[in-house]
């Protein structure tokens, strides 16, 4: 007990808040080099806790900083490190469209689900149209009608210019197995149509080689199967429109289901090169009269 009044006193003492009278009772009996000897105690004791503290923070700092070095000195050659802050972005029209990128891929290319399409390389015309038709409301693709929902003519032509400008690699053909009679049948459906149907073959409006017709006409390769049996539903059950006359999709409903499984089966399994680009062919004589092409070609 006297040692802790001895304690209670010399800590008082350092704070100066005790009562006199309490503080002289504390002292009381108690010999004056007992409480000096006392208080260098409790005072070493505090300043070895600060002295503590203090180490134990620098020692954090350093800690942290030879992770930092090592990291540095582990990390492979050419590696660069990433700076923090706000992030600077160049207003062009490649960072203005990276959203598409979300849906089209990177190199905008078909993605893994199989039902976004390619667009680089697309006409421009025709890209401008599908843009129109999402904003208009002939095509009603959720995201994209988010996207495109309030944007001028003169912005979306911009868009449909940027892509149609882009050359990226094809993505790789689909691997698929087709019987002879299959495969005879597509390339008669693609190079002659089905007359018997009043369907035209494919090559008279997307061209002989199929990469599509500039401005307005898209080509056929590259596209993944799930996306081109998509679009011929949509078509045939009226979900997908374009400007009237709708060609397109006349042609669907005029296929037999069975010829549109073997064409997009075929279309799918055709290798595309990096040079494949739309051919030009404004003012030639279409098969089937498309309110998406005559407007864009005047």
């Amino acid at each position: 007990m006297r040692l802790l009044r001895i304690l209670r006193a010399v800590l008082w003492s350092f704070f100066g808040v005790r009562r006199r009278a309490d503080a002289t009772r504390d002292l009381e009996g108690i010999q004056p080099h007992t409480i000096v000897a006392v208080g260098v105690v409790v005072a070493a004791v505090v300043l070895v806790g600060i002295v503590g503290i203090v180490r134990l923070i620098t020692d954090n700092g350093s800690s942290i900083e030879r992770v930092q070095s090592r990291v540095a000195v582990e990390a492979p050659a050419g590696a660069v490190a990433k700076a923090y802050g706000p992030s600077v972005l160049h207003d062009t029209m490649e960072e203005r469209v990276r959203p598409c990128t979300v849906c089209h891929g990177s190199n905008t290319e078909a993605t893994a689900d199989g039902f976004s399409p390619r667009i680089a390389g697309k006409p421009a015309g025709y890209l401008f149209n599908q843009l129109v038709s999402f904003r208009d409301g002939r095509r009603t693709y959720a995201a994209m009608v988010y996207l495109v929902q309030y944007m001028t003519d003169d912005y979306l032509r911009e868009i449909a210019t940027h892509f149609a400008q882009l050359e990226l690699p094809y993505p790789a053909p689909e691997s698929i197995s087709m019987t002879p009679q299959a495969v005879a049948r597509a390339r008669e459906l693609v190079e002659h149509g089905d007359a018997a149907h009043n369907v035209p073959a494919c090559s008279e409006c997307h061209g002989a080689n199929l990469a599509g017709v500039a401005p307005a006409i898209p080509g056929l390769l590259g596209l993944p199967r799930h996306y081109m049996n998509a679009q011929f539903g949509a078509w045939r059950g009226g979900k997908l429109r374009a400007i009237e006359p709708d060609c397109m999709a006349k042609v669907a409903r005029r296929l037999a289901a069975d010829d549109i499984a073997v064409l997009t089966l075929w279309l799918a399994s055709q290798p595309a090169s990096t040079d494949l680009k739309p051919t030009y062919g404004s003012n030639r004589q279409l098969p089937l009269e498309c309110g998406s092409v005559s407007p864009t070609a005047k």
